[in-house]
Formats: C-alpha cells, structure tokens, sequence
C-alpha cells in the first residue's frame, strides 16, 4: 500500500507544474523559451525559428509602438558552441504587422555557462543572460 501512496503521490508532484502552465499568461511578444541545462556540443551550430501570432492584442498605437494584434513574430536563433560547457546565441527578430508588413525589429546575444559533466552533479545546471537592442516602434 505504501508503494501506490508514493508512487501517486510522485504522479501529483509531477503533472502539477503542467496544471499551472495553462494559467499562466505570456509576457513577451516575440519569444519565450525555456531551456534545458546542456549546452550546444563544441563546434556546433543550431539554428531554430521560432514563430508566435498575436490573436489578440492591441489594436491601436500607445506611445508611439504599433499594436500587436494579429502581429506575427519570427525570431530566428543561431547558437554556437564553443566548449563543453559554454554557448552563445544570436536572435534576430523580426515583426509581421497587418499595416506595416515585415520589419526588423532586433537583435539580442545570449552568452550561458553550464556546469560541466565531470564535476558529476546530481543535477544539471546552467546560468544565461541576453542583451541587445529592440526598436521601440515594435517592442
């Protein structure tokens, strides 16, 4: 019997996380990704297209940025990686407006540091950040 209860209650544990994703709503426009702890093998590419719609949103201009409903968001990611445990990626994004048609929108770098194999955690573990630019008429 102590078995069912643990494994049930590992089940709970483990369909909980996916109960509250459907609650929660998005916060950017062009992309949001969550990523694993492994990095991009050593001299590597990957290049991913990520694409997102707007089916609803603002429908006028607010100082001075165009609205996003019904905009369509391409980013497209370029990612490297230069050791066993380091990765740059490069996004370019660009917007699709109803009115304006395709624009540049910008582009953003994301340098990430992850724990490296042989120091056998129990755990993967990585550490990234972005900078860049975003046109304001679009972001």
């Amino acid at each position: 019997m102590n078995f069912l209860v643990g494994l049930a209650r590992r089940a709970c544990l483990g369909l909980s996380p996916c109960l509250f994703a459907f609650s929660v709503p998005a916060q950017d426009d062009y992309e949001i990704q969550v990523y694993g702890s492994e990095t991009v093998p050593t001299g590597k590419t990957m290049v991913e297209l990520h694409s997102n719609y707007t089916i609803e949103g603002e429908r006028q201009t607010v100082n001075g940025v165009m609205p996003s409903y019904h905009a369509f968001h391409e980013t497209l990611e370029i990612t490297q990686g230069f050791t066993p445990w380091f990765e740059t990626g490069f996004y370019i994004f660009s917007s699709i407006q109803p009115a304006e048609g395709w624009q540049w929108v910008g582009d953003h770098l994301r340098p990430r540091v992850r724990v490296p194999e042989e120091w056998h955690w129990p755990v993967g573990l990585s550490l990234s950040t972005e900078v860049g630019y975003q046109r304001r008429s679009v972001s």
